[in-house]
This record gives structure tokens, C-alpha cells and sequence, in this order.
């Protein structure tokens, strides 16, 4: 009959107490390989299940079988051979992960007695292998406790997301950093998840209730939105941000230099700079990351107006809608998707070429007119301005040639754009089981930016 280790313990010391009454609770102890029972003693007193604790260095292996999980990543434990009553004298075998001798286990048990409390449950979320238990052995155990819960952050699921655990891959990429390197990147992790817990999400232009549900009639939106993430009860931008750098250290080629350039200006970023920093570098070609770089290290990032905030916009859900209010003084919404990757690759573009061919003080008062617009027109603004720049630069010689421009030209396309917008509204509600009467509509406010006009359809 085989017996599982606790369990195993118990039933079998129970069968000996039977047949040895008033004797002390005792387990069993191999001191040497001969295979006669003389060569095992009775030596051990105590409880039985501290037989299990000899390999470990007394060290309580059990407290890696609590009830508490992380979402989406597997909890590690010793796992030990079953014991088998008939044969009592062969040696008990060990898997911790990858590892199997106990000389491996107890030096990664050793890096999970650096962290305390929480932290060291978070450490066993990770599979022990012997690439983490080097990479561990790297890091101070500041840099060890940083570690662990930028691993855990970024590979734990999140409710509204399709996350996966990227864990092992991450390690394996970690492990690949110069020391300089590493020590850079634990630094902007710590950094990432501070951005994360300082971030406020928006609220609502049109108020909340109690509940914090958003004060409209209704919603309009495509069948594929993330119905969750364009929620202003979600909260996941701080979630993305540290899965968004996870994801650019495992796939993206970067120099030395430019990985701790990088994270020099994430460090000096908030989420939202760190944000569109990420998302350029991430999805723009291995040879303009250095463009990037030096774009990005002449944004005047405390500045409210600033290009790094205003091109986070693009992946905002709450950006990317529009509020309408009906003639009863009732609010209706339009909810469009995020720009998808390939619009945002072609806007980075168009602005990265303006930086190089015109400079950063041009994109700044471009800036100033365009801030406030929708989202959704970003690149179309962009791309009309620049075609006109160059077919009619005549009229690009004076200090104030782009605000011309802007009041020539803006009012035209937004206005255009939310003629769209109430059309899809219209077309939404006409489909409902039970529509609303909406007779007209004004433009009310955009989702993120809150900038009000009077158009009415």
C-alpha cells in the first residue's frame, strides 16, 4: 500500500504505536547505504513529519503548501516521493521545479528566506530553475524584492485582459543583461510600478453615480471593444504599463546604450510618458530607436502640453469617446476601439519625420492646436498638415503660419468627424430592442480631455 507523505506518516506511526505502547514518537533515519536493518536506528524524536525536513536543513517545507494563490501562476512546492510501507528503507526523492538534488533545492530555498511575507509568497509563484537561482544571486535583496513583484505584476491575469505568465521568458531575458544592465532595468521596475500605484484613473465628463457607473442613457460601441477596459470603473493602466515593458525587454533587440537610455527616461516619466516611450519603441523599427531616443530627450516632460502625454491618448479607451447630449439635457455616448498598431506606427512615423525635418519646437506649437481635438483624428490632422506644408510651404513662413492653419482647417475635420460619431449613435440605437427617442444631438465633451464645442446634428 503506498501512502502519500503526510498522510503516509501518520498512518504508518499510528500501526507502530499499536504494537510499541509508552514508547516516544519516533522516525526512522538512513545513515548509511548497507542494506541490513541494523544499519537504521531509531533515532530521531519527535514529530514524524520533521523526517521530511532532514534534506532541507530543518527548514519547514511545508509553508509552501498554503491556501493563498496568485491569479494565473502556479504556487511551487517540494514535492516528495510517495512512501511505500512495504519498502520503508528506500530513500525518499525531491522535485522543486526543475531541481531534484537537494543541495540545489536548499540553495534556492536560500534565496526565498531573502524576502519576507508576502514577497517570498510571490517568490513561489515562480518556477525554480537554475537560470533564476543565478539571476537571483545578481540581485541585493532590494533588487530581489523589486524582482519579485515586477514579475508577479506582470504575469499574474488580470480581470478585462488576456495576459499571460510571461515569467519564464522574462527571467530567461533578464538573465542575458550585463550587470550594468540589470542593475538599470530592476531600478525602472521599481519605478514602472510606483508610476502604476501614483496613476489616477479618469473620471467620467458626464459624472458618476454611487456605484460609479457613468451618467448616459447609453453606449454606443463596436461588438469587438473591450467593454472592461472602456469602463472608467476599470483601473488596468498600471497593469499594462509594467506587462507593456515586460513584453519590449523580451522582444525588442536593444543595445546597452539604448536599453539604459531608455529606462533613464521611464524613470523620469509618469505613466503616461512611460506609456508612449514603450509603445514607440516597441512598435517602430530596431534602426529609429536612437531617433526615438533623442526625440524623447528634448520633451519638456513637466509640461502639461507635452508630446509623450498627448500621444498616449492613442491606446486610452477614455480617449477614444465622445459625449453627446440630447435636447432633454440626457447624455449618449460614442465608444470607439484604441488605434490599432499600424495607425499608431504610421502617426509615430509622420511625427517622428517631422522632428527630424523640422524640429521640436515646430511639433510643440503643432501641439497647441491639435491638444483637445478628438483622439481618433489625430492622424488625419497630422497627415493633412504636413501634405499642405509641402505642396503650399509659402504659407508656412511665419512664426504663427500653424495656428493659421489650424483655424482654416481643424473645425472642418472635427466637425466631420462628428457628424460620424451621431451617425453611428443613430444607426446603435435604431438596432435596440427598445430605442431611445433622440431627436438631436450636441457635442458635449471628449472622453479624456474634456474639451467641449457646440456641434449639433
Amino acid at each position: 500500500m503506498k501512502l502519500s507523505n503526510t498522510a503516509g506518516f501518520s498512518q504508518l506511526t499510528d500501526q507502530i504505536k499499536q504494537h510499541r505502547p509508552n514508547t516516544p514518537p519516533t522516525a526512522t533515519v538512513k545513515v548509511n547505504e548497507a542494506d541490513s536493518m541494523r544499519n537504521y536506528i531509531i533515532a530521531k524524536e519527535g514529530p514524524e513529519s520533521e523526517l521530511l525536513l532532514n534534506s532541507f536543513k530543518g527548514r519547514n517545507t511545508a509553508t509552501t503548501y498554503s491556501p493563498h494563490h496568485i491569479v494565473g501562476m502556479k504556487k511551487y512546492g517540494i514535492a516528495s516521493s510517495p512512501l511505500d510501507i512495504n519498502k520503508p528503507f528506500v530513500e525518499q526523492t525531491y522535485r522543486y521545479g526543475e531541481f531534484t538534488n537537494p543541495d540545489d533545492i536548499n540553495a534556492f530555498l536560500d534565496q526565498v528566506e531573502r524576502l519576507d511575507g508576502e514577497l517570498q509568497t510571490m517568490f513561489q509563484h515562480l518556477k525554480p530553475t537554475s537560470e533564476l537561482l543565478d539571476l537571483t544571486k545578481k540581485m541585493s535583496d532590494e533588487e530581489l524584492a523589486i524582482f519579485t513583484e515586477f514579475m508577479v505584476a506582470s504575469s499574474r491575469h488580470y480581470i478585462g485582459m488576456d495576459n499571460k505568465n510571461i515569467s519564464e521568458q522574462l527571467i530567461s531575458s533578464l538573465s542575458k543583461q550585463s550587470a550594468d544592465e540589470l542593475s538599470s532595468t530592476l531600478e525602472t521596475m521599481s519605478t514602472l510600478v510606483q508610476q502604476g500605484n501614483d496613476y489616477t484613473k479618469p473620471i467620467s465628463p458626464v459624472g458618476e453615480n454611487k456605484h460609479g457607473h457613468e451618467i448616459v442613457e447609453m453606449i454606443s460601441k463596436p461588438d469587438n471593444v473591450n467593454w472592461f477596459k472602456s469602463n472608467y470603473g476599470s483601473n488596468l493602466a498600471k497593469y499594462e504599463l509594467v506587462i507593456d515593458y515586460a513584453n519590449l525587454l523580451m522582444n525588442k533587440n536593444l543595445s546597452e546604450d539604448q536599453l539604459i537610455q531608455l529606462n533613464s527616461h521611464l524613470s523620469q516619466s509618469n505613466l503616461e510618458q512611460s506609456s508612449s516611450i514603450i509603445d514607440m519603441v516597441s512598435l517602430l523599427k530596431a534602426h529609429q530607436t536612437d531617433e526615438v531616443l533623442a526625440m524623447v530627450s528634448e520633451v519638456d516632460k513637466d509640461s502639461e502640453l507635452n508630446l509623450l502625454s498627448y500621444l498616449a491618448q492613442q491606446t486610452n479607451y477614455q480617449a477614444n469617446k465622445q459625449y453627446y447630449q440630447m435636447d432633454n439635457g440626457k447624455f449618449v455616448a460614442q465608444q470607439d476601439n484604441i488605434s490599432s498598431d499600424s495607425n499608431r506606427r504610421e502617426l509615430y512615423n509622420t511625427i517622428l519625420n517631422a522632428y527630424d525635418t523640422i524640429g521640436m519646437g515646430w511639433i510643440n506649437d503643432t501641439l497647441e492646436q491639435f491638444t483637445g481635438t478628438p483622439t481618433q483624428i489625430q492622424s488625419e490632422l497630422w497627415q493633412t498638415l504636413l501634405n499642405d506644408k509641402e505642396s503650399m510651404p509659402e504659407q508656412f513662413n511665419h512664426s504663427n503660419s500653424v495656428q493659421v492653419w489650424a483655424q482654416n482647417n481643424i473645425s472642418q475635420i472635427e466637425g466631420q468627424f462628428h457628424s460620424k460619431q451621431m451617425n453611428k449613435i443613430f444607426e446603435y440605437n435604431s438596432q435596440r430592442l427598445v430605442p431611445d427617442l433622440i431627436d438631436k444631438l450636441t457635442f458635449f465633451s471628449n472622453g479624456h480631455n474634456h474639451k467641449s464645442a457646440n456641434i449639433t446634428k
